[in-house]
């Protein structure tokens, strides 16, 4: 078996197992428009916000990676009764987490993350929720849950930030369970050094944290060879097997005790594109670990998730399908291929290097139909090298409501692909793809006749890098919203058929 089928041999693995993901939940949420004037109060942007997107956060986005990588969370946690954990709640089922050992407590404020966003660059970032420790009563609804919960799984993630869940009751009845049990058991916290009676299976500091432990001074650069000498030591003060220190751009270092460290480099990705990465992070190595991979192993599966949810932007969750598609790179002179974001430019400078025109377009492709297929045959006559962008589940569901999309992006690219007339699709998770726009600089931009070039809010950007812009004509009465409309409308008034 080589390498690249060995990784995958464990992805395959990790759809028999049952996770039990406990700590601070959170709500992420983006607000994103257009900020071109300064406020008359003060000189500080006015920004015109025009859309909004949630997303589970903290313990939650765990509960979800650990949903798209294959597996099956149980998410144990507690939120307020109020607007921020509907929108929680509504966020989990969207991603096919189940919120039945979510507590929901009238004394308690979910807590959220909100941040501002104008032109794809983060403005502002504000809190709120309750961070003190839940009260006695809670403490011992989550303690009867979780040791009802905890034989009956397979791996346990906690996910401290700090917020209050994680009391040292709590922690102490995860320690009893782990000796009694003895689950893969891997702790994100803040203060590990809480953990070190429960000896876990692994933990994962960050740079900050990790010279917290050690009380070593910051550094900018050169952070691997500055926590290089202390495995050991973090060893002894984590109390775990295994301990995996991320160090943002410059990688990862993995201890355990009697080898020798694995250092494992990252690819560098701007600031605003890292929220959860960590998230992905640690679901992949608790994954890995749970279904016996070696450290080795489960460390290049922990950094290959991390690659991909960088890509992407917002608070985002590495799939199953995403991280086999990552061990399979397409040949650059293939036809059709699925492609990430670090994978695209590699492609298009081959094609541009051979005097190829580049044209790209996006949509939703929920349910293909003839207009799609005509519309696509148009573009691809524009150019020689035919991207389709598409949107992400979450994407559509935020565009077209509940519901929707019919069909998983897994499906939507893998049908774009097969055909003939499209070389590459891309799937994106912002509701406007100004960031692929940016990464391919199409010679052509096109788009349907439902738009106009004063309604494309990309129009501006293509020309700007000096691309163009085509609209093409509206195909008639040919619409996915009418499909799925007739297909609902024959369903309910069709009386059941008996076959014999």
């Amino acid at each position: 078996m080589n390498n690249l089928s060995h990784l995958l041999h464990f992805v395959d693995r990790w759809s028999s197992l049952t996770v039990l993901v406990m700590g601070d939940v959170m709500l992420d949420a983006y607000l994103s428009g257009d900020a071109n004037r300064l406020c008359q109060e003060a000189p500080v942007p006015v920004v015109a916000i025009d859309q909004r997107q949630d997303f589970p956060g903290g313990a939650a986005n765990v509960a979800a990676n650990v949903t798209a990588l294959g597996a099956h969370p149980v998410l144990l946690s507690v939120i307020g009764q109020d607007t921020e954990g509907d929108r929680l709640l509504q966020s989990l089922q969207q991603r096919s987490v189940a919120a039945n050992h979510l507590i929901v407590s009238p004394d308690r404020s979910t807590l959220a993350k909100q941040r501002i966003v104008a032109q794809d660059q983060l403005l502002l970032r504000f809190d709120q929720g309750s961070t003190g420790a839940i009260s006695a009563e809670l403490e011992t609804v989550l303690i009867d849950r979780l040791t009802q919960l905890f034989p009956q799984v397979g791996a346990v993630i906690v996910s401290d930030y700090g917020y209050g869940i994680l009391t040292p009751r709590l922690i102490e009845t995860i320690a009893s369970l782990q000796s009694q049990h003895d689950r893969v058991l891997v702790v994100d916290s803040k203060q590990l050094v809480r953990y070190q009676s429960v000896r876990p299976t692994a933990v994962k500091p960050n740079y900050g944290e990790t010279i917290r432990l050690l009380e070593l001074p910051a550094q900018k650069s050169d952070r691997m060879t500055q926590i290089l000498p202390y495995g050991d030591r973090l060893l002894e003060l984590t109390g775990a097997k295994i301990v995996a220190v991320t160090l943002d751009s410059e990688g990862a270092i993995f201890f355990q005790p009697s080898y020798p460290p694995i250092e494992i480099p990252a690819q560098p990705v701007s600031a605003n594109q890292t929220s959860g990465a960590g998230d992905t992070f640690i679901t992949a190595l608790a994954l890995s670990l749970a279904t016996e991979a070696s450290i080795s192993t489960a460390a290049q599966l922990a950094r290959a998730t991390t690659q991909i949810v960088t890509q992407q932007t917002g608070t985002s969750v590495c799939t199953a399908n995403q991280l086999r598609q990552q061990f399979q790179p397409p040949s650059i002179a293939s036809g059709k291929r699925i492609l990430d974001r670090s994978q695209i430019a590699q492609c298009l400078a081959t094609r541009r290097t051979a005097g190829q025109r580049i044209v790209f377009t996006n949509g939703c492709f929920d349910l293909l139909h003839s207009g799609h297929v005509t519309y696509l045959q148009q573009a691809k006559a524009f150019g020689d090298v035919l991207i389709v962008g598409v949107n992400s589940d979450e994407s559509v569901r935020q565009l077209k409501g509940m519901g929707r999309p019919v069909n998983s992006l897994d499906d939507r690219l893998t049908v774009l692909a097969a055909l003939e007339s499209v070389n590459y699709v891309i799937p994106f998770s912002e509701l406007t793809p100004h960031h692929l726009i940016e990464i391919i600089r199409p010679d052509v931009f096109v788009k349907g006749g439902d738009y106009t070039r004063e309604t494309l809010p990309e129009a501006s950007l293509v020309e700007q890098l000096g691309g163009v812009v085509h609209i093409l004509p509206f195909v008639e009465n040919r619409s996915t919203t009418r499909t799925i409309e007739q297909i609902r409308s024959v369903s309910s008034a069709s009386p059941p058929q008996l076959y014999c």
